[in-house]
């Protein structure tokens, strides 16, 4: 196994362990669940913060939520494509938050360790996984782009929005879906309801 290869087996090791125990998380349990010698841990990562923040940095990677999104037929509604691409989406940031919660209970500065440099592309640009996202979103919304009044990435960047504002944790896929279908309707048909004119019964004046 490469020194690259042996880096993301432990991580990938970790980050359960940082999941329920946060950044209190010993190398020698983590040399365990990776089936390592406890040395080889220091081998490869040169302390306990450096392996920290490649955890850090994958559980910002995007590949397996965008895989998933990706199987999402474009065949079906536009409404049932993007609360099934949501709901996998939500579920990404809501491993990611109690990643990060358990990490500010043990006093780790998660702003400060953050993979900045890998996470935006440009020094003020929005953070790498956004960009990712908004693009897969804005494949899925692409069948439907004659029937839409703004661009494309503009849906997606607003629905990404509303997946980074809501706060779902600890629902059921079937509990997500019911509360963000109406939010996604609301997104794609507007918020006002369409009233008809008022038309004159009586004789004009």
């Amino acid at each position: 196994m490469s020194s690259e290869e042996r880096r993301t087996a432990i991580v990938r090791a970790t980050l359960p362990l940082l999941a329920e125990q946060g950044a209190n998380v010993t190398t020698k349990s983590i040399a365990q669940a990776a089936d390592v010698a406890e040395g080889t841990v220091f081998r490869v990562f040169a302390d306990k913060g450096e392996l920290l923040r490649a955890c850090l940095a994958e559980a910002f990677r995007t590949d397996e939520v965008r895989a998933r999104m990706s199987e999402i037929s474009t065949e079906l509604p536009i409404d049932t494509r993007l609360t099934e691409a949501a709901v996998l989406v939500l579920d990404h940031f809501s491993r990611l938050g109690e990643l990060k919660r358990n990490l500010a209970a043990a006093d780790y500065d998660v702003h400060r360790h953050e993979a900045h440099g890998e996470q935006h592309p440009g020094r003020h640009g929005p953070p790498r996984f956004v960009l990712e996202l908004t693009e897969a979103f804005a494949e899925l919304i692409a069948p439907d782009e004659g029937r839409l009044r703004v661009p494309v990435r503009d849906v997606a960047a607003m629905l990404l929005g509303l997946l980074l504002s809501a706060s779902f944790d600890g629902n059921s896929d079937d509990e997500a879906r019911s509360k963000l279908a109406p939010r996604i309707d609301v997104l794609l048909r507007g918020a006002l309801v369409e009233r008809k004119p008022r038309t004159s019964t009586g004789p004009n004046r």
